[in-house]
């Protein structure tokens, strides 16, 4: 019988396999790869400014080689992703403290683009504080693909 057959006869779950060590750099992109941009990236960009939000910049992920937009967004354009668990109003509050007194936003939110509004599957506690705040403007990595955010939520 072998491990995983002996812990299911035991009643324990079987363990995952070890991560294979890889060698220290040598995955992902290159500084050079990240800073290029994609037709993607581009027509997203225009979609980003005809709502009224101003393009930071563009990158590509260094895992994934996805394109990223860096975007201030009109936070009345922000919005949870349906489906989602709904906000701890004490963690709010507990961000929105924080947040004042180191007076800064360090944390963009996850947003993708769907009908004319910005869906957040990651950052709806930030996006809470920001409006208890009174704030106008947010600051999100903007994914071109929607899709994404029904991954994100599976994995929150």
């Amino acid at each position: 019988m072998g491990a995983p057959a002996k812990a299911a006869a035991a009643g324990k779950k079987p363990r995952a396999p070890r991560r294979k060590k890889v060698e220290k750099s040598s995955k992902g992109l290159t500084p050079a790869d990240v800073h290029q941009t994609s037709e993607a990236l581009t027509a997203l960009s225009a979609e980003v400014q005809a709502d009224g939000g101003a393009v930071l910049g563009t990158y590509k992920d260094p895992l994934g080689g996805h394109g990223v937009l860096l975007a201030a967004l009109p936070i009345d354009k922000v919005e949870p992703t349906p489906y989602q668990r709904d906000r701890s109003e004490t963690h709010v509050k507990k961000l929105a403290n924080a947040m004042e007194r180191v007076g800064r936003f360090l944390d963009p939110l996850i947003t993708v683009r769907k009908d004319g509004k910005y869906w957040t599957p990651n950052g709806n506690h930030r996006l809470g504080a920001m409006n208890l705040l009174g704030m106008k403007t947010v600051v999100a990595l903007v994914l071109p693909d929607p899709d994404v955010a029904y991954q994100i939520l599976a994995l929150n």
